[in-house]
């Protein structure tokens, strides 16, 4: 049954040239409004770079640049100072200053924002201090050489509209310095006008948002002409739509799609043969050139190549069932076992057709993979509680958005508050390498930590993730980096 911005799109015309309306099919709205601290998801993402800037943006290639920040540097290894982007004004009108930024990071801080998705990412960050209207200083608790990337993760709210209305209410009147405002906020559709007084102001009138769970309806808002953009299509998709004169757009997606294991939990997954061995059963290759196109690469480590820390040195676990089968036997389950995987089905590397082929090929080994699909909402409330049924789970090592390999680590580590895998004899070369602040031994240690990851496996690797778009004929200067769209460059044209 078509959910109900599905349905919308239906009674929408085809677009017009005349029509300077950019429509997106998107695979979800973010579950916390306009909110961008609730959440570092890039379903989240791709509606709230239309709104907020951050101090830094990291390209597709690990790079960070400036952003509402145009130079920082290290005063000595706990202290950052930011210079920040003049003339620049949220779209209610409040300036953007050195002050802006500090009550942002100071609700961070607080009891209040404490538990949020930001602050946790952000929890080296000590305190903040303005010098000036346009320079900042950051403290850290611990020597953070990648902080001016993580900051990349940290939009900025208009400061005085959020105090006036408070977290709740502004999530649905949210104010940034983006290229749009945000005009109207329903559950499957927003809409936003172009806001022309933006330090990067849009090429277009205004920006409609749609919430379509269902690929194929995503798909097929292309195809007809009532969706300009669709998100996170499949191979397939894009070859269906280039047939009929769209195209598609493939990017890196920064971070290693997998099929995570429990390894606290008691069973066979506890031993690293058994985690081997299902490495060993999987013919990533197929999964690369069949579904999705040939527009990646297979992944044998948390990291993608672009990424700091990544191992040059590590192979993948080539296609190998019979090993698969002898490691299972020398750990004690000729016959195999039975496993439970939680999946999320609506994300953009979660498909019947891929978890359909991983089952086949860990069948021919004896292991029954019985496949649950779970809401996105549900997955994440499991990852952070620790309350999955099963053993496994769809699960990426993200290193959004700073492009660096100590988030994949620390996702898959004793660094959780509730943690699926944990290896204390890996913690002191983790903590090594989140506080060494020079930038090559830090790199070293990071590879020692990817090739112990190697050996001892804590998920599936499949591939490095990849977003696969689709557009319409008349989209323009469409190239998103990082997983954020860079809605003020698009253009409309015939």
């Amino acid at each position: 049954m078509l959910r109900l911005a599905a349905m919308m799109l239906l009674a929408l015309p085809a677009v017009a040239g005349c029509d300077d309306v950019l429509r997106v099919g998107v695979f979800g709205l973010p579950r916390g409004l306009g909110n961008p601290h609730s959440s570092t998801a890039i379903s989240e993402m791709h509606t709230w770079a239309a709104v907020f800037d951050s101090l830094t943006r990291v390209d597709s290639r690990a790079q960070v640049h400036p952003a509402l920040a145009t130079a920082w540097r290290a005063i000595d290894t706990h202290t950052w100072r930011f210079e920040l982007r003049r003339g620049v004004e949220f779209s209610n009108g409040e300036p953007f200053n050195a002050a802006a930024v500090l009550a942002n990071i100071d609700y961070l801080l607080s009891r209040q924002g404490a538990g949020l998705s930001v602050a946790r990412e952000l929890a080296s960050i000590q305190s903040a201090t303005v010098i000036d209207e346009h320079v900042l200083e950051i403290n850290t608790h611990e020597p953070t050489l990648i902080l001016p990337a993580l900051l990349a993760g940290l939009r900025i709210v208009a400061p005085r509209h959020w105090q006036r209305l408070g977290p709740k209410e502004f999530a649905r009147d949210p104010v940034g310095t983006g290229p749009f405002a945000v005009a109207s906020w329903s559950p499957a559709r927003v809409t936003l006008t172009a806001f022309r007084g933006s330090w990067r102001p849009p090429q277009v009138a205004a920006l409609e948002l749609y919430e379509i769970l269902e690929p194929a309806a995503r798909l097929q808002g292309v195809q007809s002409g009532k969706l300009d953009i669709a998100l996170a299509l499949s191979a397939d998709d894009l070859q269906q739509l280039q047939r009929l004169g769209g195209h598609g757009h493939a990017s890196a997606g920064g971070a290693v799609t997998s099929l995570s294991f429990f390894t606290v939990k008691p069973g066979p997954l506890q031993d690293p043969r058994v985690r081997r061995a299902l490495n060993y059963a999987i013919d990533k290759q197929v999964i690369v050139d069949v579904l999705l196109g040939g527009l990646t690469q297979a992944a044998g480590q948390p990291a993608p190549h672009y990424v700091h820390g990544y191992n040059p040195a590590l192979g993948i676990y080539e296609y190998d069932p019979e090993r698969a089968r002898q490691l299972l036997r020398d750990a004690g389950y000729p016959n195999g076992f039975k496993l439970v995987a939680e999946v999320t089905p609506s994300g953009p590397h979660s498909s019947a057709e891929l978890y359909g082929f991983i089952a086949q090929q860990l069948a021919s080994i004896g292991v029954d993979l019985e496949v649950r699909a779970l809401p996105a909402a549900k997955m994440i409330r499991n990852a952070i509680t620790g309350s999955f049924a099963g053993s496994a789970f769809s699960m990426a090592f993200d290193s959004k958005p700073s492009l660096d390999a100590q988030r994949s680590v620390s996702m898959h580590s004793c660094l959780r508050a509730v943690p699926w895998h944990c290896d204390r004899s890996l913690m002191p070369l983790i903590e090594a390498a989140r506080t060494e602040f020079d930038a090559a031994r830090r790199d070293l240690l990071l590879q020692q930590i990817m090739a112990a990851y190697h050996e001892d496996p804590p998920a599936i690797y499949l591939f490095e993730s990849v977003y696969l778009d689709g557009l319409g004929k008349r989209v323009r200067n469409y190239r998103p980096e990082n997983g954020i769209v860079n809605y003020d460059e698009i253009r409309l044209g015939e």
